[in-house]
């Protein structure tokens, strides 16, 4: 079955860390939300734990998401196991969710489409092996805000999106019209600002359009910029809120 996250002329949503309006994000709960909802595509982090257990997880820090503080690193992946995972709303459902591993992720949601992004290079390697594990190279899509690591995910052979280098190099030909030179990611995935300052989004989707390569959008919540983008020719709206984007979606 082909892969909705490689098609530049989808109009994906894809579900940011699950269902994170609703549901303790990084969570099975928020995932499984978000496919319930009718998501395309899930997308979540990993870091890897101080026994070498990737788990899904955004920040470096406990403190954000979850009852604890101090470094997900510095402890055992049983450790993490123990701790509570604070979430947007109070639900019954969620008061038993916790930081789930790599593994349990990908056993729980099956075929769905995922876009994973790798947060430490102590995670490339597990990562990898897990999505090779359960055959899940065909509908997974890697990435990394860390340019180190986005150098090693472009030599996995997984496909992989654009890194921020790279995604700044686009820029300049997108501006002018200029056919881009082919390019080493399979997804450029970018945001409408960075810093304060606006990115040419659509423009660079006319861009990638030219490689065959889809442009995924980071992180919108607003069902009139999805609309816009989309019209535009961005491939796929990255949402908190993915109810939403499919609502704005059929309109």
């Amino acid at each position: 079955m082909a892969n909705p996250l490689l098609d530049p002329h989808a109009r994906i949503v894809i579900a940011h860390r699950g269902n994170r309006v609703a549901a303790p994000e990084n969570t099975i709960e928020a995932l499984r939300d978000a496919v319930a909802l009718g998501a395309d595509a899930v997308e979540f982090d990993v870091r890897v734990t101080r026994d070498g257990v990737p788990i899904v997880l955004h920040d470096a820090e406990l403190d954000r998401t979850t009852n604890s503080s101090g470094l997900a690193r510095e402890l055992t992946f049983a450790e993490t196991r123990a701790l509570e995972v604070r979430s947007p709303v109070e639900n019954s459902r969620f008061r038993e969710a916790r930081i789930p591993s790599l593994e349990h992720v990908l056993d729980s949601i099956g075929d769905v489409p995922a876009v994973i992004e790798v947060k430490e290079a102590s995670a490339v390697e597990p990562t990898e092996r897990l999505i090779r594990k359960f055959g899940a190279a065909g509908r997974v899509i890697v990435g990394s805000s860390d340019a180190e690591v986005s150098e090693r995910l472009y030599r996995s052979e997984l496909r992989a999106c654009a890194s921020m280098r790279d995604a700044v190099h686009f820029i300049p030909r997108a501006l002018l019209g200029i056919t881009p030179l082919p390019a080493r990611f399979a997804v450029l995935s970018v945001t409408p600002r960075y810093h304060g300052a606006p990115i040419p989004v659509i423009r660079m989707a006319v861009a990638a359009h030219k490689l065959g390569i889809p442009t995924h959008v980071w992180t919108v919540n607003d069902p009139g910029e999805a609309r816009r983008l989309w019209a535009g020719g961005v491939a796929g709206i990255v949402t908190d809120d993915p109810g939403a984007m499919i609502r704005a979606r059929m309109r």
